[in-house]
């Protein structure tokens, strides 16, 4: 239950990003973020996991 609201409450948030930065600029923050940081396996599932989220749910609302 927890882990599925901060799942929403993460996705409504890139969105937001996304449509404030654009896609191009939003990626490119996170790959320097995560280079910054260190990336682990378990970081790399999950970026690749949200970018495949936040993917689908653009190709949503521009074919809608």
């Amino acid at each position: 239950m927890i882990g599925g609201l901060i799942a929403g409450i993460l996705v409504i948030i890139i969105l937001l990003a996304l449509i404030g930065i654009g896609w191009d600029t939003f990626v490119s923050g996170v790959k320097e973020g995560v280079d910054k940081v260190g990336i682990t396996p378990i970081m790399q599932g999950f970026v690749n996991g949200a970018r495949e989220i936040v993917e689908n749910a653009t190709r949503s609302v521009i074919s809608n």
